[in-house]
């Protein structure tokens, strides 16, 4: 009879330190927290890698607006490599885009309209965290593209030029 007390509180044991566990270990994204509305009164570039490897623009829309628990680590990750962000979006005469990698790296940034005409291009050697301010008063109102190139990695930035 003892054999059986003793094998049914070790499973008791077992089952409630792993339950325990299970509680205490934090989740990487809260689903309840997750608020795509939210809007963010800090505006700063000064981007997290979250614990879900994924690169938010401040901690404030990486805890907001994708509820995540944890940062990893201050900038981006690396698994991305690198991360941009324009401001506004919807422009009359000055776009500002904000670029930070994960490692010094060479790039390449042009804009094109919607028909695929160029009209701007420049190639940088080294480059890691940088503040871009591009004059488009002289661009016609339109749909604009605003690609970043860096080795494999490509990403495209839409714009409206009103």
């Amino acid at each position: 009879m003892t054999t059986v007390i003793k094998f049914l509180l070790t499973i008791g044991f077992v089952l409630t330190a792993w339950f325990a566990h299970a509680q205490i270990q934090n989740q990487c994204v809260d689903s309840s927290r997750i608020d795509p509305y939210f809007q963010c009164n800090d505006p700063t570039f000064y981007p997290v890698c979250g614990c879900n490897g994924h690169t938010y623009r401040n901690e404030c829309v990486a805890f907001r607006n994708a509820g995540i628990n944890q940062i990893a680590y201050q900038g981006v990750c690396m698994e991305e490599f690198f991360f941009t962000s324009a401001y506004p979006n919807v422009v009359t005469a000055e776009l500002n885009l904000y670029v930070q990698f994960y490692q010094l790296s060479p790039a390449s940034i042009q804009i094109r309209d919607v028909y695929g005409k160029l009209m701007y291009s420049q190639n940088y050697l080294n480059i890691d965290s940088r503040q871009f301010t591009f004059q488009v008063s002289d661009y016609r109102p339109g749909i604009y593209f605003i690609s970043l190139h860096s080795g494999e990695v490509f990403t495209y930035v839409k714009f409206i030029k009103i």
